[in-house]
């Protein structure tokens, strides 16, 4: 809860000091930095006009529950031991899906994922569901979902074309404010 509550601050930082002006401040995360900007929406949607989540992390509690997948037992010192009554509280208080708010309007989000990531594709699709659902609809501020069959990782000419499509949905919800 530290490093949300610091990014937080961050952000709050800027608008304070006048660096970034009102309505115009943006979040970018990939993969654990993804949870970390989620959780950071989730707990401040009304600071961030829009945010671009890479490939996040964000079901922890039933990613971490489940050891056959590819980001577990490891990662458990990091996240936590979601086994552990103590820790699994502690995870729900940070997990980006456990926590979004309800008839809340969201910053403008752009969620990438794909089928060949070590995080599941189904994490990024039930989370943009569930802020769909529960958080208030603003045509202005848009919550998409793009998905891929690619191995982006592997191409810098599909690195360079993602990159490209997240900065350009930065650049039009932060300019159309």
């Amino acid at each position: 809860m530290n490093s949300i509550y610091d990014f937080i601050s961050c952000g709050e930082f800027l608008l304070e000091k006048g660096i970034i002006k009102e309505n115009k401040l943006a979040g970018w995360g990939y993969s654990a930095g993804g949870l970390l900007v989620a959780s950071a929406i989730n707990t401040r949607p009304d600071l961030f006009r829009a945010v671009v989540l890479k490939v996040p992390f964000l079901d922890v509690c039933n990613t971490l529950l489940h050891p056959i997948l590819p980001l577990t037992a490891i990662d458990y010192e990091e996240f936590g031991f979601p086994v552990d009554h103590e820790e699994f509280l502690s995870i729900r208080k940070y997990s980006p899906y456990d926590n979004i708010q309800k008839d809340v309007p969201y910053p403008a989000v752009f969620v990438t994922s794909s089928f060949n990531t070590r995080f599941g594709v189904w994490e990024a699709a039930k989370w943009v569901a569930k802020v769909r659902e529960v958080t208030r609809y603003d045509p202005e501020r848009p919550v998409i979902l793009n998905l891929t069959t690619d191995v982006v990782e592997e191409s810098k000419y599909l690195q360079t074309k993602e990159l490209a499509l997240e900065t350009a949905f930065l650049i039009k919800m932060i300019h159309d404010t």
